[in-house]
């Protein structure tokens, strides 16, 4: 669906016995628009002016975010209470202010602009935000080493989790361990190191991982291949990873 269809479903949804509406006419004296109109875009008879659909969503309370805006990955923590039935007496639960829940999604979408959208999160990974190198941070994705992905052994392996800070995309110091994109239509998203060189009118970018007998590196120019711009070449940088020692 559309932005208006989908704007159109959410109002559907919340209106019935129970829910944040009772009916079509509450909602449209709620919401401070005109009965009539409200129920002609319900029923797709008719559309709405941006004027009214951007009032409408300014009641409902929606906030409009662009693809390409930068905005935090993560999602603040909420724990339930222990089962005091399991739980020692006067034992002290968790703290939800020191957890991060970061979206664990593919290399593609982790290494895109803006919101990690809902349909494309595996899962969510609970980090504690204290951890000296994950401090400050918020922008933060989750990124799993596929099966068969061997490239950066001995130091990640297939199954390991890898963390993403998506605001440190700075390929300086150069080692650093990132995620980088091929630029060519169908490149991959790759876990790589990344060591830059300066040219007269240029910039060489260097992927190259660690086992690189059997994968050599790769050397792009960030102008001539991908328009100047590092957010193309680079989704951010690897600040920790969980790790599975009995592969070490």
């Amino acid at each position: 669906m559309g932005f208006t269809d989908n704007v159109r479903q959410a109002l559907l949804d919340r209106i019935g016995p129970g829910k944040r509406y009772p009916n079509n006419k509450r909602m449209a004296d709620e919401l401070g628009v005109d009965p009539s109109q409200l129920n002609r875009f319900l029923k797709r008879e008719r559309g709405l002016n941006s004027d009214s659909l951007g009032h409408i969503l300014d009641r409902v309370g929606v906030t409009l975010t662009f693809c390409d805006d930068p905005s935090d990955a993560t999602r603040e923590v909420c724990f339930r209470p222990p089962d005091k039935g399991r739980a020692g007496p006067g034992a002290p639960g968790p703290k939800a202010d020191d957890f991060l829940a970061v979206p664990l999604t593919a290399p593609v979408v982790a290494a895109s602009a803006g919101l990690v959208p809902e349909e494309s999160v595996e899962g969510w990974v609970l980090v504690w935000r204290h951890q000296e190198s994950i401090r400050f941070r918020s922008n933060l994705v989750a990124v799993e080493v596929m099966p068969g992905e061997l490239s950066m052994a001995p130091t990640l392996h297939p199954g390991d989790v890898v963390l993403v800070d998506r605001d440190d995309r700075d390929p300086c110091p150069a080692g650093k361990i990132m995620l980088v994109r091929e630029p060519h239509e169908g490149g991959k998203t790759r876990i790589r190191r990344v060591s830059t060189r300066r040219l007269d009118d240029d910039v060489e970018l260097i992927y190259y991982s660690d086992d690189s007998r059997e994968h050599p590196p790769a050397t792009y120019r960030l102008g001539r291949d991908f328009s100047g711009d590092i957010s193309r070449a680079i989704g951010g940088s690897v600040v920790w990873a969980w790790s599975d020692m009995t592969r070490k």
